[in-house]
């Protein structure tokens, strides 16, 4: 089993990477990866409408993107973990954007039904030092469309905001997250709902 979790942070090694890394912590007979988006070159969307997806979910644009969306077709279950700024952070959107304009465009120059992530189970966590769940639930809410978009299955939780998970930071500060262990708890067991998916779905596909 492999678990690839995506950062969207803008700034490297910051809570909402500390927090993902303390859930993969200590996993057993489980591969993890890690990817920050802070790390990448992931150019913005150039909306080139006639190129774009002349073969299913094949972008022109070369950069990092390419080896993100390879990344999250390889594995079995994708992690998405992001802070909240004034919305979805500006080096994270632009990943959003293209693979969402790849979606668009694969699907009206080759029809329906071919997304590489369909069914792959998909966890949400946001990350704020901000005390509002509303911010917390309106930046959950747009990752899980995303993630419906491409035919993912978004977790849910038995406690708010129920379609991911939302953890506080209490400041803006590194390292911040790793005293809050009420929120390492529920990632936790986000966490174990995204492998009891993983296995589920894998049952189905043997």
């Amino acid at each position: 089993m492999k678990i690839l979790g995506i950062v969207g942070s803008n700034r490297k090694n910051g809570n909402s990477y500390l927090l993902l890394k303390e859930m993969l912590k200590n996993l057993s007979e489980i591969e993890t990866k890690v990817i920050q988006v802070a790390e990448l070159d992931i150019k913005p969307c150039k909306l080139c409408f006639e190129v774009c997806s002349k073969k299913p979910f094949e972008c022109v644009i070369e950069d990092d993107f390419t080896m993100l969306f390879e990344e999250m077709k390889s594995t079995d279950g994708i992690i998405i973990a992001c802070p909240f700024y004034f919305y979805i952070p500006s080096k994270f959107q632009p990943f959003l954007e293209r693979l969402s304009c790849l979606d668009y465009f694969t699907e009206e120059k080759h029809g329906k039904g071919l997304s590489p992530l369909a069914g792959k189970p998909c966890a949400l966590i946001t990350v704020s030092a901000s005390a509002s769940s509303f911010n917390a639930f309106q930046l959950l809410h747009h990752l899980q469309e995303f993630a419906l978009m491409l035919h993912m299955r978004p977790i849910t939780t038995n406690f708010w905001p129920f379609i991911g998970f939302s953890a506080k930071s209490g400041d803006i500060e590194k390292g911040t997250i790793l005293r809050e262990k009420k929120a390492i708890e529920q990632a936790k067991e986000i966490l174990k709902l995204l492998v009891m998916e993983i296995e589920k779905r894998g049952r189905v596909l043997d």
